[in-house]
């Protein structure tokens, strides 16, 4: 009966523990995306200060001090200007959040962004990598932007090893379109030969 006892504490423990740890994840992936959606909005407003403000130290002293930093997100900016009466701040999701058992949380967040290039309607995928020092409660971010895996961790030295970051990329809507119509008459041919009645073999006369 003790040893019952015992267990059913154990498990209690172990249950409580477990649901405080996954309202805490959700709390810290909140605050996260929040501080990130001021990021992005401070960059399509052109509100450069909160902008350097939200983003992680090695990222500016990587561009050489906060002016190089800003002139360079500035040139990024002015390349593909968005139209702010169509155009709105890009979406962010949270693709993976991360913790090594310190303080320290790390996350990447994609980017999508909704305009035109070159007078075609697309989709620009794009991603965010966070740092938080204090348990979750505020962030610091590095624009991973148009640059590869291996040049992030000259961005951003402190990135754990195991957080991957999905690869910038552009989807054209009328790509996207041809690509799904080719892809359904493929599946249409596919059915209509699996469907269509075969052909009795006639053995021929020795």
């Amino acid at each position: 009966m003790k040893a019952l006892k015992k267990l059913s504490i154990a498990l209690c423990i172990c249950f409580t523990t477990s649901a405080a740890f996954s309202q805490d994840t959700v709390t810290i992936a909140r605050n996260a995306k929040f501080y990130a959606d001021s990021m992005v909005r401070s960059y399509f407003y052109e509100n450069w200060e909160p902008f350097i403000q939200l983003t992680n130290y090695s990222a500016i002293k990587y561009y050489g001090g906060k002016d190089q930093y800003k002139e360079h997100f500035k040139t990024l900016y002015y390349h593909n200007e968005p139209n702010k009466e169509t155009d709105r701040p890009e979406q962010v999701t949270m693709v993976t959040l991360m913790n090594k058992g310190t303080d320290e949380w790390q996350c990447v967040l994609e980017k999508v962004r909704y305009t035109k290039m070159e007078e075609r309607k697309c989709r620009i995928y794009s991603y965010l990598v966070g740092q938080s020092k204090d348990e979750g409660e505020t962030w610091k971010f590095v624009d991973a932007g148009q640059n590869s895996e291996k040049n992030i961790i000259y961005i951003f030295p402190d990135i754990f090893g195991t957080l991957a970051i999905p690869e910038y990329r552009v989807v054209y809507e009328d790509v996207e379109a041809a690509e799904l119509a080719s892809k359904e008459r493929a599946e249409a041919e596919a059915r209509a030969k699996a469907n269509a009645p075969k052909k009795a073999v006639t053995k021929k006369k020795k």
